[in-house]
């Protein structure tokens, strides 16, 4: 419970010398009638998962983990950071499980900014406050520190206002509440939609059709979800973007 899980690495296919890494931080859940997210019958358990990327001059963390992990995440970052490096936040959404540990990473590290879209649920920061707003279905490109360049893409599978973020040269592609059905378990696909009820009384095709167009016009290498387990190597990732797509069609108004 709440032992790191880092991530290695993960370069691009031509192998070149990158100077941004992306870490998993955070710890596990049992997984019951108790989670909100959880489909009916869930058991076993699951990862709720933060994720530091680390660039030449800055890093930015990419939600905060649950309050349950505090500990285990600020020992995490006390181990990923160097002394005084310039840290930031991105906050993927503003419920619970993505912002409330800010206070105690903020208290631990100090923070330059704090990145968000949608709700006005963030915890107080004294950090400057960075408001994202991006049209669903489109990205805007932002730089927090020199040289490391991240795509916040505003997707249309979302029930709040969303950011996926995406950092070209690991190719990491980081997806909040979409893509969580990962687990050792085999978790089928449809059980990371229990969250987006809304969809069985839409026409989804236009939503489907945004996860594949995000995987396709980008390398991508690495889908970390906010909980379930992350999918690597671009084969399985576009597997992934396939089977989720479909499954988003499935389930829309016809």
């Amino acid at each position: 419970m709440g032992e790191r899980r880092s991530l290695s690495d993960v370069r691009k296919a031509e192998k070149t010398v990158t100077t941004t890494s992306v870490h998993r931080i955070g710890g596990e859940i049992a997984l019951d009638h108790t989670v909100s997210w959880a489909p009916p019958g869930a058991s076993g358990s699951q990862e709720v998962s933060a994720y530091l990327v680390r660039g030449a001059s800055g890093a930015v963390l990419v939600d905060t983990g649950l309050r349950l992990h505090e500990d285990a995440v600020l020992a995490q970052l006390a181990e990923l950071l160097d002394p005084g490096q310039p840290l930031s936040v991105l906050l993927t959404r503003t419920e619970m499980e993505c912002c409330l540990n800010l206070p105690a990473i903020e208290a631990a590290f100090g923070l330059d900014a704090v990145w968000y879209t949608g709700g006005i649920t963030v915890p107080r920061s004294h950090a400057e406050v960075r408001r994202v707003s991006v049209e669903p279905g489109t990205s805007q490109w932002v730089e927090p520190y020199p040289g490391l360049r991240l795509e916040l893409i505003s997707p249309m599978m979302r029930l709040l206002p969303t950011l996926w973020m995406y950092e070209p040269e690991t190719a990491s592609l980081l997806t909040s509440d979409a893509f969580t059905h990962g687990g050792v378990d085999g978790r089928p696909v449809e059980s990371g939609l229990q969250k987006f009820a809304w969809f069985t009384r839409a026409e989804t095709t236009a939503i489907a059709a945004h996860v594949r167009q995000v995987v396709e016009e980008r390398p991508v290498a690495l889908i970390g979800p906010g909980y379930g387990s992350p999918f690597e190597g671009a084969n399985t990732v576009t597997a992934q973007a396939l089977m989720l797509a479909a499954a988003i069609e499935k389930v829309g108004v016809r």
